[in-house]
């Protein structure tokens, strides 16, 4: 995701332009500091970051960054190595759903994590009560 951030052409952040996958940056700042950034390209699946400021970790930063992206995007989708606690967290956090298991591009196993379309079923998959 960061070598994509790099790579990000002006066009991609015009709507109108057609061509390239668009993208989103979402910042957030307090009194002119910037805390936090979040970035994905067209529904996220491919490249998508959230980033906060360590000394502005806990204070609901992170998901409101979250929000904004998923909120850009009807078909927001993400992924997520399970080591990464944090991340976790903040995709169940923002009520997207992990639908898919995989070994992610740094060979670890990841989750691929979805928004649930509002027509989507409720159908319950698994009934094991976590405790």
């Amino acid at each position: 995701s960061l070598h994509s951030l790099r790579a990000l052409a002006n066009e991609q952040l015009n709507p109108q332009v057609e061509q390239l996958p668009p993208a989103t940056i979402i910042t957030y700042t307090e009194q002119g500091a910037l805390l936090g950034v979040g970035y994905t390209i067209a529904d996220g699946s491919g490249h998508c970051i959230v980033v906060v400021h360590s000394d502005a970790r806990r204070r609901g930063i992170g998901s409101k960054i979250m929000e904004a992206l998923i909120e850009a995007s009807p078909n927001f989708s993400c992924q997520v190595a399970i080591d990464n606690v944090a991340s976790l967290a903040l995709c169940f956090k923002n009520e997207l759903h992990a639908v898919a298991m995989f070994k992610g591009p740094t060979g670890k196993t990841t989750l691929r994590f979805e928004r649930r379309p509002i027509h989507a079923s409720t159908t319950t998959r698994n009934t094991n009560p976590v405790s």
